[in-house]
C-alpha cells in the first residue's frame, strides 16, 4: 500500500468541486479501508454473470466522450391467425420521468468521474451508450443487442428488471447498452438506471461485502452511498489506467481508498 501522503488530492478536489461529499448523517455507514478495498476488487474485477462474461483481468473505464441514446418501445403479445403468439412492438417517445432520472444520474456520475458527455448530433458522431426502455417480454429481443448471443440475452433478461452490456478494447470502454423493464415502479426504475449507468463505467459486478451500496443487491438506492462515491472516484483516479493488470491496480487502489476513506466525512 502506498503511503497516504503520496496520494494526490485530485480526487478529493473533484469531489469538493462537484458537491459530492456527504453530510455526517449520510456518512453514518463507514466501512474500514480494508473492507472498501475488498469491495472495490469484487465490484471492479468480478463478474455478476461469471459463466457469461468471466472476471476482468484489467482496469476497464471510459476514456473517450460518451454519447447517449435513449429509446423506448411499447407493445405486447398478439395472437396470430394460426393461434401462435407474436410480440408486437413499436417505438415511442421516451417517457419524461425516466429521461429526468437519466439526466440526474448522468450529472452526478460525470462530475464524479470527469468523463466528457457529447451531443452526438452536434459532433456528428454515433451514440456509444444506449439506454433502451422496453416491456419485460421484449428484454431478450435479439434486435436490442444484435451482436450478443441470443441465449446470453435470455439469461440476462431472466429476472425481468434491468441489465447492461459493454465492450472494451485494451481496457477502454468503447460502447455500452442498458436494457430496462419499462413496467417497473418509478422508484425501482430510478434505482435500476443508477445502478446500470454506474456499472457501465467499469464496475460490472454486484457484491454483498459493503452495505448500503448500489452494487449490493440488498440495497435499493436512487442515490450514491458514501462507499459508492469512494469506489467510483477510485476507479477514475488518473493513476488507474485502462488496461492496467488487476494485480497492479489493486495495490494502487488500496492507497487511494485509504486516503479517501479518511478525508471524506
Amino acid at each position: 500500500m502506498r503511503n497516504q501522503k503520496s496520494v494526490p488530492s485530485v480526487v478529493l478536489a473533484t469531489l469538493l468541486a462537484a458537491g459530492l461529499l456527504l453530510t455526517s448523517a449520510e456518512a453514518a455507514e463507514r466501512p474500514d479501508s480494508r473492507a472498501l478495498t475488498d469491495f472495490f476488487n469484487d465490484v471492479v474485477f468480478g463478474a455478476e454473470y461469471k459463466h457469461l462474461t468471466g472476471k476482468s483481468q484489467v482496469v476497464q473505464k471510459w476514456v473517450n466522450p460518451i454519447r447517449i441514446s435513449v429509446s423506448s418501445m411499447k407493445g405486447g403479445l398478439r395472437k396470430l391467425p394460426n393461434g401462435k403468439l407474436d410480440l408486437k412492438l413499436e417505438n415511442q417517445r421516451p417517457p419524461e420521468y425516466p429521461v429526468k432520472m437519466i439526466r440526474k444520474h448522468l450529472k452526478t456520475l460525470v462530475k464524479l468521474t470527469g468523463v466528457v458527455v457529447e451531443d452526438g448530433k452536434k459532433v456528428g458522431k454515433p451514440a456509444n451508450l444506449f439506454i433502451k426502455i422496453v416491456p419485460r417480454l421484449a428484454m431478450h429481443a435479439p434486435f436490442l443487442a444484435p451482436k450478443v448471443d441470443p441465449n446470453t440475452l435470455k439469461e440476462l433478461a431472466r429476472h425481468g428488471v434491468c441489465f447492461f452490456l459493454f465492450n472494451q478494447n485494451k481496457g477502454e470502454i468503447t460502447q455500452a447498452t442498458i436494457i430496462v423493464n419499462s413496467e417497473l415502479p418509478e422508484d425501482r426504475l430510478d434505482a435500476c438506471l443508477l445502478e446500470e449507468m454506474a456499472q457501465t463505467l467499469g464496475l460490472p459486478n454486484d457484491s454483498d461485502i459493503v452495505q448500503p451500496s448500489i452494487f449490493n443487491q440488498r440495497s435499493v438506492r436512487t442515490s450514491l452511498s458514501r462507499s459508492d462515491i469512494i469506489l467510483i472516484a477510485t476507479l477514475y483516479d488518473e493513476k488507474l489506467k485502462p488496461g492496467m493488470p488487476a494485480e497492479q491496480a489493486r495495490t494502487i487502489a488500496a492507497g487511494i481508498i485509504n486516503h479517501l476513506n479518511q478525508v471524506i466525512k
